[in-house]
């Protein structure tokens, strides 16, 4: 054994077993031990395994095999803790250097996302300020604390309105500088309440500093000589000294706030009484990472290294679950602290997925996009794919060495039902929302602004091209007509009467020129008049009329007042994602499901494929801003703009029967077979070459 180690006598563990803390002073690294591990260390001097055994077995209750004392010297060998000086350990010590020597690129895929910068050596300043702040720790401070935060809340209740219109000050270059300023502050003392408690129980803090957590940067406090305490109420203590740091902060900043006049300092004494201390609660305090919460939570349940240990457990937990392999779990647990254990080990790793998931569009949305897209896919494989590719590559280890059983043999036949659903091309057909219209379609609007005089339509007629619908009455269009008239009628008359008296036959071509220009007049009003009559463009049948439409009611230009639809032929509009456009053909049958249950399906039969991507959304009944199925977000200009790749399929509909003149629902295109797998692919694929820039 190394001559520098200390052990000392740590506290009990779950059960009521003693403990010992062996410490690497080198490493700065604590090892819990146990009584049998402590028992070999006492004889360590004996130099023989099976000896060392056998004196353990004849001096206590314990009776360990030399395979335990063997366990338990790889142990200390691989953590570097024997003075081992013959040639085959030298040899080791240079295999596992070797072995740790990891390129320049595997350093970095193991160290861009967590770097830590040590930037001081605190302990004895932390020495210094503990005996002048010894008094923070008192009762009565805690007391006066609890009053002052109470106190400030009474009074920022009191001034609510203000005290919410405070926020948008940050809103600016200053202003996110001082917040910054402010988080900066708070995370300082964060870190010196770590520091502080642990000193003041006696623990050495070697060193603080800043860690780069996807490259940015947060504060850290090396507390690991808090493994030496024996209280956890004192551990436990150390691990709620930084939030409680910042929730003295906030209390007394919450007080202050009342008293200050507006301005820059005031702005921050509310994010020390608002955003630090939230933040540290819903970020710091989350047990599934190695922050604050993880050892505090550790603690609470009395479970050191609880990562590790818990994974080790839900690793067996599946392994038998899968597979039955009958094997014994690595540690006893009674049975509430198994579940206890399973349950935050598997949400640590679905916490983890999601996490790492996130962590990966960040790095990705970092750089530019070729080195983002590798950075994602090598952040994906390392921290997520990787660990379950090792896991199942030790499964198949364990396989081989034992027998065949039943739930092996379910377990296979999911994996492949699951693996031949993905795989094989079963799927036969594409499904696109889609919508069912009218072949020809007109719809009504008013030419000029009127009154409603007749109506001679309602829904559902048949009518031919060019019938009158529709007509209104213009009071303003009528006077322009009847005076144009007059007017002509007048000039008519003058004109005669300068044919028959010679005095005025002079004035005959004047007067000529000017019943041209009066005609012309008249003839626009004519037209403008006839404009007061909507017509039917095309024949068909009145599938819509405005609602309410009645006689006396004043529209103005440009008003849909129905709609005219042929209803002979009719067309699905569908919208086809662009992973299935590359199975469909022109003249490929299909069909189209209404979404009204009640209304019969249609065959129908492609007639066109558009060859580019459609940029807005024409049929707003599809869109999901208004209950439609196709993603889509709020454009310029009021314009419905989808949020993936979608290309216009039209089918021809074969003998519609009843046909509305819209009706939303699924095309059904008959496709080349493809499986799950390649269409996941084909996207991904899609994906990696559009962001890529290929």
């Amino acid at each position: 054994m190394r001559d520098e180690l200390v052990l000392e006598r740590a506290g009990r563990l779950r059960g009521g077993a003693p403990s010992w803390t062996l410490y690497d002073p080198a490493a700065n690294r604590f090892y819990r031990i146990g009584w049998l591990e402590f028992e070999v260390l006492c004889r360590w001097r004996l130099g023989d395994m099976q000896e060392i055994a056998d004196q353990i077995g004849r001096d206590t209750t314990l009776r360990p095999e030399k395979t335990d004392i063997e366990q338990f010297f790889r142990f200390l060998s691989n953590a570097h803790l024997l003075r081992e000086a013959r040639p085959e350990a030298t040899r080791r010590l240079l295999e596992r250097k070797a072995a740790g020597q990891h390129g320049w690129l595997t350093w970095l895929i193991h160290h861009y996302l967590f770097i830590r910068i040590p930037l001081l050596r605190p302990d004895r300043i932390l020495g210094i300020l503990l005996r002048r702040l010894e008094w923070v720790y008192s009762y009565g401070f805690l007391t006066t604390t609890v009053l002052v935060g109470l106190t400030g809340l009474y009074l920022a209740l009191r001034q609510w309105d203000t005290f919410k219109v405070s926020f948008p000050w940050f809103f600016s270059l200053e202003g996110a500088a001082l917040a910054g300023a402010a988080l900066l502050f708070s995370k300082v003392l964060h870190e010196l309440g770590h520091g502080l408690t642990a000193k003041r129980y006696g623990c050495r803090v070697p060193s603080m500093g800043v860690a780069l957590l996807v490259m940015a940067p947060v504060l850290y406090t090396d507390t690991s000589a808090a493994w030496r305490l024996k209280d956890r109420r004192k551990r436990l203590a150390i691990g709620c000294a930084g939030v409680a740091a910042e929730c003295c902060l906030a209390a007394y900043a919450l007080l202050l706030w009342s008293f200050l006049p507006d301005g820059a300092f005031r702005s921050v004494v509310l994010v020390w009484a608002t955003t630090a201390w939230v933040l540290t609660v819903f970020i710091n305090m989350s047990p599934f990472m190695r922050f604050d919460g993880y050892y505090l939570f550790s603690d609470l349940i009395d479970v050191p290294n609880l990562q590790e240990r818990s994974f080790a457990l839900a690793r067996h937990k599946l392994r038998e679950m899968l597979f039955d392999f009958r094997a014994p779990p690595p540690e006893p647990w009674s049975r509430g602290m198994r579940r206890i254990l399973l349950v935050y080990a598997f949400s640590t790793w679905l916490y983890r997925f999601f996490l790492f998931l996130g962590i990966a569009l960040v790095v990705y949305h970092m750089f530019f996009k070729a080195l983002g897209i590798l950075l994602f896919a090598v952040e994906l494989w390392w921290f997520t794919a990787r660990p379950i590719v090792r896991e199942l590559i030790d499964w198949g280890k364990r396989r081989r060495s034992r027998p065949l059983n039943a739930r092996t043999v379910l377990t296979f036949t999911i994996f492949a039902g699951i693996l031949v659903t993905l795989v094989v091309p079963w799927r036969g057909s594409v499904h696109a929302p889609a919508l069912l219209a009218a072949a020809t379609q007109v719809e009504l609007f008013t030419q000029v602004a009127g009154r409603v005089s007749v109506i001679h339509v309602k829904v559902g007629d048949r009518v031919e091209r060019d019938e009158p619908l529709i007509e209104f009455a213009s009071p303003e269009i009528e006077f322009k007509f009847k005076k144009a008239r007059l007017h002509v009628d007048d000039l008519v008359m003058r004109i005669r009467a300068a044919a028959q008296d010679p005095t005025l036959r002079s004035d005959a071509q004047l007067l000529e020129r000017e019943l041209e220009g009066a005609k012309a007049e008249l003839a626009a009003a004519e037209v403008e008049r006839g404009r007061l009559v909507i017509r039917a463009q095309v024949s068909g049948t009145v599938v819509q009329l405005a609602d309410p439409l009645a006689v006396g009611e004043w529209l103005k230009v440009g008003e849909s007042v129905g709609l005219i639809a042929d209803a002979k032929a009719a067309r699905v509009r569908a919208y086809v994602m662009e992973a299935d456009l590359q199975r469909i053909e022109v003249g490929g049958e299909g069909s189209f499901v209404p979404a009204d249950l009640a209304s019969p399906r249609l065959k129908a039969r492609v007639i066109t494929i558009d060859g580019a991507a459609i940029e807005t959304l024409p049929d707003g009944e599809l869109a999901s801003l208004h209950g439609g199925a196709i993603a889509t977000r709020q454009g310029a200009n009021a314009t419905l703009v989808p949020e993936v790749s979608l290309y216009r399929v039209t089918l021809e509909v074969a003998e519609p029967s009843s046909l509305q003149h819209l009706m939303s629902g699924i095309a059904v295109i008959e496709a080349r077979p493809a499986s799950i797998a390649g269409q996941i692919w084909r996207k991904v694929a899609g994906v990696i070459i559009r962001e890529s820039g290929i």
